[in-house]
Protein backbone atom coordinates (compact mmCIF):
# COMPACT_ATOMS: atom_id res chain seq x y z
CA UNK A 1 0.00 0.00 0.00
CA UNK A 2 1.03 3.26 -1.47
CA UNK A 3 2.19 5.84 1.99
CA UNK A 4 2.34 9.50 1.06
CA UNK A 5 4.96 11.33 2.20
CA UNK A 6 5.15 14.75 0.53
CA UNK A 7 1.66 16.32 -0.12
CA UNK A 8 0.69 19.74 -1.70
CA UNK A 9 -2.64 21.46 -1.54
CA UNK A 10 -3.35 24.47 -2.97
CA UNK A 11 0.03 25.85 -2.90
CA UNK A 12 0.67 29.46 -4.49
CA UNK A 13 4.35 31.39 -4.61
CA UNK A 14 4.93 34.81 -5.42
CA UNK A 15 7.67 36.83 -5.71
CA UNK A 16 7.84 40.68 -5.74
CA UNK A 17 3.89 40.57 -6.53
CA UNK A 18 4.86 37.72 -9.85
CA UNK A 19 2.99 34.60 -10.18
CA UNK A 20 5.91 31.52 -9.72
CA UNK A 21 3.53 29.08 -9.20
CA UNK A 22 -0.32 28.94 -8.33
CA UNK A 23 -2.78 26.36 -7.61
CA UNK A 24 -0.31 23.37 -7.13
CA UNK A 25 -1.72 20.26 -5.67
CA UNK A 26 0.37 17.12 -5.75
CA UNK A 27 1.27 13.65 -3.65
CA UNK A 28 4.49 12.01 -3.86
CA UNK A 29 4.51 8.45 -1.93
CA UNK A 30 7.38 7.24 0.47
CA UNK A 31 9.92 5.42 -1.96
CA UNK A 32 8.85 7.04 -5.07
CA UNK A 33 11.08 8.74 -8.31
CA UNK A 34 9.39 11.52 -9.17
CA UNK A 35 10.99 14.19 -11.93
CA UNK A 36 9.62 17.29 -12.97
CA UNK A 37 9.45 18.69 -16.17
CA UNK A 38 8.62 21.54 -18.15
CA UNK A 39 9.69 24.60 -19.92
CA UNK A 40 12.61 26.81 -19.03
CA UNK A 41 11.26 29.37 -16.66
CA UNK A 42 8.18 27.48 -14.95
CA UNK A 43 9.11 27.57 -11.01
CA UNK A 44 10.48 24.08 -11.17
CA UNK A 45 13.84 24.63 -8.44
CA UNK A 46 11.42 27.10 -6.86
CA UNK A 47 8.94 24.43 -6.39
CA UNK A 48 11.93 21.65 -5.52
CA UNK A 49 13.34 23.77 -2.41
CA UNK A 50 10.09 24.69 -1.05
CA UNK A 51 9.26 20.77 -1.24
CA UNK A 52 12.66 20.70 0.83
CA UNK A 53 12.02 23.42 3.23
CA UNK A 54 14.87 25.45 1.85
CA UNK A 55 12.12 28.37 0.98
CA UNK A 56 9.54 29.41 3.46
CA UNK A 57 5.98 29.36 2.07
CA UNK A 58 2.94 31.73 2.44
CA UNK A 59 0.29 30.10 0.88
CA UNK A 60 -1.12 26.75 0.87
CA UNK A 61 -0.30 23.94 2.59
CA UNK A 62 2.55 21.74 2.14
CA UNK A 63 3.01 18.68 4.26
CA UNK A 64 6.47 16.45 4.99
CA UNK A 65 4.91 13.47 6.70
CA UNK A 66 2.73 15.35 9.56
CA UNK A 67 4.79 18.53 9.56
CA UNK A 68 3.01 21.77 7.33
CA UNK A 69 5.53 23.82 5.74
CA UNK A 70 3.36 26.39 6.03
CA UNK A 71 3.15 26.50 10.05
CA UNK A 72 6.07 24.64 11.15
CA UNK A 73 8.61 25.84 13.32
CA UNK A 74 12.45 26.49 12.72
CA UNK A 75 12.76 23.33 14.74
CA UNK A 76 10.42 20.98 12.79
CA UNK A 77 12.34 22.26 9.57
CA UNK A 78 15.60 21.37 10.96
CA UNK A 79 14.08 18.12 11.74
CA UNK A 80 13.00 17.64 8.22
CA UNK A 81 16.25 18.86 6.94
CA UNK A 82 17.88 16.03 9.51
CA UNK A 83 16.09 12.99 6.69
CA UNK A 84 16.54 14.63 3.57
CA UNK A 85 19.21 16.22 1.37
CA UNK A 86 19.66 18.81 -1.72
CA UNK A 87 21.90 18.40 -4.86
CA UNK A 88 21.80 21.70 -5.92
CA UNK A 89 22.36 22.97 -9.95
CA UNK A 90 25.46 24.60 -9.23
CA UNK A 91 26.28 21.59 -6.77
CA UNK A 92 27.22 24.63 -3.99
CA UNK A 93 30.13 22.90 -1.94
CA UNK A 94 31.95 25.38 0.13
CA UNK A 95 35.30 26.90 -1.60
CA UNK A 96 37.51 26.90 1.48
CA UNK A 97 36.68 23.84 2.49
CA UNK A 98 38.53 20.56 1.16
CA UNK A 99 36.60 18.04 -1.11
CA UNK A 100 37.07 15.66 1.73
CA UNK A 101 35.14 17.89 4.35
CA UNK A 102 32.16 19.25 1.92
CA UNK A 103 31.22 15.32 1.87
CA UNK A 104 31.79 14.72 5.74
CA UNK A 105 30.37 17.70 6.65
CA UNK A 106 26.03 16.37 7.05
CA UNK A 107 28.18 13.54 9.23
CA UNK A 108 29.47 16.13 11.00
CA UNK A 109 26.74 18.68 11.67
CA UNK A 110 24.34 15.78 12.20
CA UNK A 111 27.09 14.32 14.98
CA UNK A 112 26.26 10.75 13.75
CA UNK A 113 29.50 9.24 13.70
CA UNK A 114 32.91 9.58 15.79
CA UNK A 115 35.13 11.43 13.67
CA UNK A 116 37.13 8.20 12.96
CA UNK A 117 34.13 6.20 11.17
CA UNK A 118 33.67 9.83 9.50
CA UNK A 119 36.66 8.95 7.55
CA UNK A 120 36.36 5.60 7.18
CA UNK A 121 32.96 6.36 5.55
CA UNK A 122 33.87 9.41 3.45
CA UNK A 123 37.26 7.66 2.03
CA UNK A 124 34.52 4.79 1.28
CA UNK A 125 32.49 7.11 -0.92
CA UNK A 126 35.34 8.58 -2.84
CA UNK A 127 36.90 5.21 -3.85
CA UNK A 128 33.69 4.11 -4.74
CA UNK A 129 33.49 6.96 -7.58
CA UNK A 130 37.24 6.56 -7.99
CA UNK A 131 37.94 10.05 -6.73
CA UNK A 132 40.01 8.98 -3.70
CA UNK A 133 42.88 11.24 -5.16
CA UNK A 134 41.35 14.67 -4.54
CA UNK A 135 40.05 14.45 -1.34
CA UNK A 136 42.31 17.07 -0.03
CA UNK A 137 41.81 19.02 -3.18
CA UNK A 138 39.77 22.53 -2.47
CA UNK A 139 36.36 22.36 -5.28
CA UNK A 140 38.26 25.66 -7.28
CA UNK A 141 41.16 22.83 -8.38
CA UNK A 142 38.73 19.90 -9.80
CA UNK A 143 36.29 20.04 -13.02
CA UNK A 144 32.56 20.75 -12.93
CA UNK A 145 31.95 16.96 -13.18
CA UNK A 146 33.69 16.21 -10.51
CA UNK A 147 32.00 18.92 -8.22
CA UNK A 148 28.93 17.44 -9.00
CA UNK A 149 29.78 14.00 -8.23
CA UNK A 150 31.26 15.45 -4.86
CA UNK A 151 28.00 16.69 -4.60
CA UNK A 152 26.45 13.77 -5.23
CA UNK A 153 28.03 12.13 -2.78
CA UNK A 154 27.24 14.52 0.20
CA UNK A 155 23.86 14.09 -0.10
CA UNK A 156 23.83 10.44 0.01
CA UNK A 157 26.34 10.10 2.68
CA UNK A 158 23.29 10.07 5.62
CA UNK A 159 21.15 7.88 4.21
CA UNK A 160 18.50 10.31 4.11
CA UNK A 161 14.80 9.06 3.32
CA UNK A 162 14.12 11.83 0.62
CA UNK A 163 16.97 13.31 -1.94
CA UNK A 164 16.00 17.01 -4.17
CA UNK A 165 17.98 16.82 -7.26
CA UNK A 166 17.60 20.17 -9.24
CA UNK A 167 19.58 19.54 -12.34
CA UNK A 168 22.51 16.82 -11.17
CA UNK A 169 23.41 16.13 -14.47
CA UNK A 170 24.29 19.14 -16.59
CA UNK A 171 28.09 19.08 -17.35
CA UNK A 172 28.84 15.76 -16.91
CA UNK A 173 30.69 13.97 -19.29
CA UNK A 174 29.07 10.30 -20.22
CA UNK A 175 31.53 8.69 -18.00
CA UNK A 176 30.42 10.81 -15.12
CA UNK A 177 26.99 10.93 -15.69
CA UNK A 178 27.10 6.86 -15.48
CA UNK A 179 28.69 7.25 -12.12
CA UNK A 180 25.94 9.67 -11.23
CA UNK A 181 23.41 7.04 -12.23
CA UNK A 182 25.03 4.38 -10.40
CA UNK A 183 25.18 6.62 -7.05
CA UNK A 184 20.90 7.49 -7.71
CA UNK A 185 20.41 3.56 -8.56
CA UNK A 186 22.01 3.07 -4.98
CA UNK A 187 19.57 4.76 -3.24
CA UNK A 188 16.49 3.69 -5.24
CA UNK A 189 17.22 0.08 -3.64
CA UNK A 190 17.14 1.52 -0.25
CA UNK A 191 13.86 3.02 -0.81
CA UNK A 192 14.76 6.47 -0.75
CA UNK A 193 12.00 8.93 -2.04
CA UNK A 194 13.83 10.75 -5.01
CA UNK A 195 12.65 14.34 -6.21
CA UNK A 196 14.03 15.41 -9.46
CA UNK A 197 14.14 18.53 -11.40
CA UNK A 198 16.04 17.83 -14.63
CA UNK A 199 16.00 18.61 -18.56
CA UNK A 200 18.75 15.67 -19.07
CA UNK A 201 15.92 13.10 -17.24
CA UNK A 202 16.64 10.16 -20.06
CA UNK A 203 19.70 8.95 -18.57
CA UNK A 204 17.15 8.03 -15.39
CA UNK A 205 13.57 7.18 -17.31
CA UNK A 206 13.69 2.97 -16.02
CA UNK A 207 13.51 4.14 -12.78
CA UNK A 208 10.74 7.00 -12.81
CA UNK A 209 7.48 6.06 -11.21
CA UNK A 210 5.60 9.89 -11.73
CA UNK A 211 6.45 12.62 -13.82
CA UNK A 212 4.86 15.61 -12.95
CA UNK A 213 4.65 18.47 -15.93
CA UNK A 214 4.49 21.95 -15.64
CA UNK A 215 3.18 24.74 -17.93
CA UNK A 216 1.83 28.15 -16.57
CA UNK A 217 3.44 27.80 -13.57
CA UNK A 218 1.22 24.95 -12.33
CA UNK A 219 0.81 21.66 -12.92
CA UNK A 220 -0.05 20.31 -16.34
CA UNK A 221 -0.48 16.59 -16.07
CA UNK A 222 0.75 14.02 -14.05
CA UNK A 223 1.24 10.41 -14.44
CA UNK A 224 3.49 7.17 -15.01
CA UNK A 225 6.15 7.22 -17.50
CA UNK A 226 3.92 5.18 -20.30
CA UNK A 227 1.18 7.47 -19.54
CA UNK A 228 2.53 10.65 -20.64
CA UNK A 229 4.13 9.28 -23.45
CA UNK A 230 1.32 8.28 -24.44
CA UNK A 231 -0.87 11.33 -24.17
CA UNK A 232 -0.35 12.25 -27.40
CA UNK A 233 -0.35 15.91 -26.02
CA UNK A 234 1.75 18.34 -28.75
CA UNK A 235 3.06 20.32 -25.73
CA UNK A 236 4.21 17.06 -23.56
CA UNK A 237 5.74 15.61 -26.89
CA UNK A 238 8.00 19.02 -26.97
CA UNK A 239 9.34 18.41 -23.78
CA UNK A 240 10.00 14.26 -24.26
CA UNK A 241 11.25 14.09 -27.41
Amino acid sequence: MKEPLIKVENFNFKYRNADILRDINLEINRGEFVVIIGPRGEGKSTFLKTLAGLISIEEGNMFYGDINLLTAQKKEIMSIQRKTAFVFQDSALISNMKVFDNIALPLRYNEIYPEEEINKIVQEKLEYVNLQNIGSILPAFISTGQRRLIALLRAIVVNPETIFYDEPFIGLDRPSQQIAVKIIQDTIKKKVTSVFVSHEWKCIEKFIDKIVVLRNRTIYKVGTLQQIKNSNDEFINSLIE
